[in-house]
């Protein structure tokens, strides 16, 4: 009895072992199956999936499945499939949710689904279609032997009907979808027969595009058979078409009728441009001209003409009036020009140059001197002693030489201060003692920034200054009589010439001049001015900001003068000598910013920047300034409002 109930435990510890696991969670299905019976599979699957499943008594075996990660109801169906035809069953869909197992030799005779031409693309799935497929343009009989070896030998079935030209498939859909695939290709690949149609009067450019406006608007129809294609070769001015014989055909009669001789053509047409000059493309189209032949195509020796305007059969005229070209000639070189006018007229990119000039400058100076006289006027005459320095401006000696007015009017001029003691009279003793001293500090900061916006390799300059004249020549006649000057008028101030030259992706190119000027003071011959100038060719980034140069200047200059031995005393050293120091230092940096603007919003981006800066500027110094008139409007430009017509008013509104 123990015996007996051993071997029973064992055979039911056996038969859970074999049991697939699977355990469901919110992600889906996990499957575990290990020597699962393939009669318990099919029916977890009909139960989980909502399926009755009939199941063929020949329909036996083991199923071992593992899946890595849950799988939904639509995948374990499909694994369903795949293990069935691996171990050579084959599921028919007989409708109302009801499928039977059977093996695949027996499938091929079962009542599958029937589908042709017009059905939806095959699934990638494991069921068993028959599928009816029309052949165009080969002979069925001659595809057979090629499709064959790709059919499954057990649940597939080939067959042609040569009335018809069709092929008769049954098999799995994934293989059937590969089936159609390669139908396709083979039967399309044979009408892809091909002819070159040579044109005498119509251009291939326009006649091409006739044509594949035809053919879309006729491909959308029953699609019975595939439609040709028309390719146009301007070199030859010919047409090359593809297709089966009748779309050929059909094309070609088509193709005659175009290319007939146009009764009264002049052959001329009028290009109205958008963006180019007229007349510098004109010039442009002359050039090459000479390159082309009378059909279009380009000639391998070119042109040796003069630019007259009017080379083989072709002539152009730019109408300024209108901005537009005039061309005539035969229809295939008219049509050549045509394709480079379009390619030559379009919208150009413009720049707008930023540049910052920064200096700033610094100016120190002292002065420190003592200048002494003594004079003894007897009867043998005039005697005496003293010291005189030119760094100090207007010396003692000048002041005591000079009359009352005189050393006023010099003392008035000296900078500084000036202090000093003196006695002088026809008789006797005279002195004098004169102290100046002086310290004087200086800055300077000055900003310029100039900008302008200019087309894409296109010369601007802007001037912020004033003419001044100058004296270039002088003659005079004889005995000083009739003196004649030649002057010449010339720039001051600030100057920015440059040449952008926008490159492959963001770079721009600039060729930059940039002076800055100014006037000094005047000299015994004429006027002094200061000129900061740099002259280069740079390679920047849109909206990068690099420095093209600068000058950092520091000037210092030190005088002493002095009486020797006297001077260099101590402490009493101070009244025999004069000291002077000065310090000047320049920095100048100038720095450049382009921005390329490509199309009008980043214009109109830039525009309305500047102009919100000048607006607030306006009303800040409203706001700061003085109200001579308080009823008076404040004088500021109006909101911006966009670029379009008539966007904003500058003139004041009225009353």
């Amino acid at each position: 009895m123990a015996r007996l109930l051993g071997g029973a435990l064992l055979a039911l510890a056996l038969a859970l072992a074999s049991l697939h696991v699977l355990a469901a969670d919110d992600d889906g299905y996990s499957l575990d199956m290990r020597d699962t019976d393939i009669a318990e599979f099919i029916a977890t699957v009909g139960k989980l999936t909502g399926r009755t499943i009939v199941v063929d008594p020949r329909v036996k075996g083991k199923v071992s499945i593992r899946s890595p990660k849950p799988v939904s109801k639509e995948e374990l169906y499909e694994i369903f499939l795949v293990q069935l035809g691996v171990q050579g069953f084959s599921v028919v869909d007989v409708g109302d949710s009801i499928l039977k197992v059977i093996p695949q030799q027996a499938a091929k005779l079962e009542g599958v689904e029937v589908q042709d031409d017009s059905s939806a693309r095959p699934a990638s799935s494991e069921n068993i279609v028959t599928r009816v497929v029309s052949v165009r343009n080969i002979d069925v009989d001659s595809l057979i032997p090629v499709l064959r070896p790709l059919v499954d030998n057990q649940s597939g079935i080939i067959a042609p009907y040569p009335a018809s030209n069709v092929v008769l498939i049954t098999d799995r859909e994934a293989n059937v979808r590969r089936l159609l695939d390669i139908i396709a290709r083979i039967d399309g690949a044979s009408s892809d027969d091909s002819e070159v149609i040579q044109l005498q009067n119509a251009s291939a450019q326009e006649v091409g595009q006739t044509l594949s406006t035809l053919v879309r608007g006729k491909s959308g129809g029953d699609g019975s058979r595939p439609a040709p294609r028309v390719t146009a070769d301007s070199r030859t001015n010919s047409l090359v078409v593809q297709g089966d014989e009748a779309g050929r055909a059909e094309l070609r009669q088509i193709i005659r009728r175009l290319d007939g001789e146009v009764r009264n053509d002049n052959n001329t047409r009028v290009h109205y441009l958008r963006y180019a000059k007229a007349a510098e493309l004109a010039q442009v189209l002359e050039s090459v001209s000479g390159t082309l032949t009378s059909d279009g195509s380009a000639s391998a020796e070119g042109a040796s003409g003069s630019g007259s305007g009017s080379r083989d059969n072709i002539h152009i005229e730019a109408h300024e009036a209108t901005n537009s070209i005039v061309l005539s000639g035969s229809p295939a070189l008219i049509a050549s020009l045509g394709q480079l006018i379009e390619q030559l007229d379009i919208r150009r990119a413009q720049v707008m140059v930023e540049a910052i000039i920064v200096e700033l400058s610094e100016n120190r100076a002292k002065e420190l001197g003592v200048q002494w006289l003594f004079a003894d006027r007897d009867s043998d005459g005039l005697s005496g002693i003293g010291t005189n320095y030119n760094n100090l401006g207007n010396g003692l000696n000048a002041l005591i030489g000079g009359s009352t007015d005189d050393r006023t009017a010099q003392l008035a001029a000296t900078e500084g201060l000036s202090a000093g003691v003196a006695r002088f009279d026809a008789s006797g003793i005279n002195f004098g003692v004169l102290l100046k001293a002086l310290e004087d500090d200086g800055e300077s900061n000055i900003l310029s920034t100039p900008s302008l916006v200019t087309m894409d390799n296109e010369e601007a300059s802007i001037l912020v200054g004033r003419e001044v004249p100058i004296v270039t020549g002088q003659t005079i006649g004889d005995n000083n009589s009739n003196p004649f000057q030649t002057i010449e008028r010339r720039d001051v101030g600030v100057k920015l010439n440059i040449t952008p030259q926008i490159n492959e992706g963001s770079a721009v190119q600039l060729k930059i001049v940039q002076e800055v000027s100014s006037l000094t003071g005047l000299s015994a011959s004429d006027i002094i001015t200061d000129k900061r100038e740099i002259r280069t060719s740079v390679m920047v980034d849109d909206g990068a900001t690099i420095v093209l140069g600068g000058l950092i200047d520091d000037d210092v200059q030190q005088t002493q003068s002095k009486v020797p031995l006297l001077g260099d005393l101590p402490w009493v050293g101070r009244l025999f000598r004069s000291d002077s120091s000065r310090v000047s230092r320049r920095n100048l940096m100038v720095f450049i910013r382009p921005t390329i603007i490509r199309d009008r919003h980043t214009l109109t981006d830039v525009s309305s920047a500047k102009y919100g800066y000048i607006r607030a500027r306006q009303l800040l110094s409203n706001q700061d300034g003085i109200a001579l008139f308080p009823d008076e409007a404040p004088l500021a430009l109006p909101e911006w409002t966009g670029m379009g017509p008539a966007s904003f008013n500058l003139l004041p509104p009225e009353e």
